[in-house]
């Protein structure tokens, strides 16, 4: 017959002896050994002629883990490479046409002058000076007052107060700034309409 232990008297004991009541973390090894097994267990069991491999010596384990953490190590490298790589390319600024004329430049000319610049661009087959002149020609069609050339189409729109405009910004940033590149037509058909819309 058994008698229950006295839980107080056990606690005690195990206090006063200072024995340690934590258990132990499993190590690595002992979880990719653990895995292992299991993957060997799942083969052998859907694949008869791998039973053999359960009965592979012990030592391989380590050898399978240290394979596993190198290829693991590597697939690491390389991600952190690529994903360096993309945010260098991220960060790396655009090359993009933007109004490079010093602001003393811009209250040299006017509205007419600047339209004579987009001419001459258009003449000369200097695209770049032409839509150069065009965002410039924008800005005193818009106002008179002083431009900070590294103002967007908006922000200018906002300074001059006229937002409704706003889809014609749009359309010279597209010009200015898009994926394809524009032609004298496209200039020209641009500068017709803003023409009307700012008379």
């Amino acid at each position: 017959m058994s008698t229950p232990a006295d839980l107080d008297v056990l606690e005690r004991v195990l206090r006063e002896s200072g024995v340690d009541q934590k258990t132990g973390d499993p190590s690595w090894s002992a979880y990719l050994y653990a895995v292992l097994e299991a993957a060997a267990a799942w083969l052998s069991a859907r694949l008869p002629g791998l039973r053999g491999l359960r009965n592979l010596p012990t030592t391989l384990g380590p050898a399978f883990g240290v394979a596993a953490i190198a290829l693991v190590t590597i697939a690491l490298v390389l991600v952190v490479r690529v994903a360096l790589r993309a945010r260098r390319r991220a960060a790396a600024p655009l090359r993009v046409s933007t109004p490079t004329v010093a602001a003393a430049a811009a209250p040299q000319r006017d509205r007419q002058g600047w339209r004579r610049e987009i001419e001459r661009g258009l003449e000369k087959g200097d695209l770049g000076a032409a839509l150069e002149a065009l965002w410039w020609w924008f800005a005193r069609a818009l106002t008179n007052a002083r431009v900070d050339p590294a103002w967007t189409s908006r922000e200018l729109l906002a300074h001059a107060g006229r937002e409704e405009l706003s889809g014609l910004a749009l359309a010279l940033d597209r010009l200015l700034y898009g994926a394809a590149r524009p032609r004298a037509a496209d200039v020209r058909a641009f500068l017709a309409t803003a023409e009307e819309a700012l008379p």
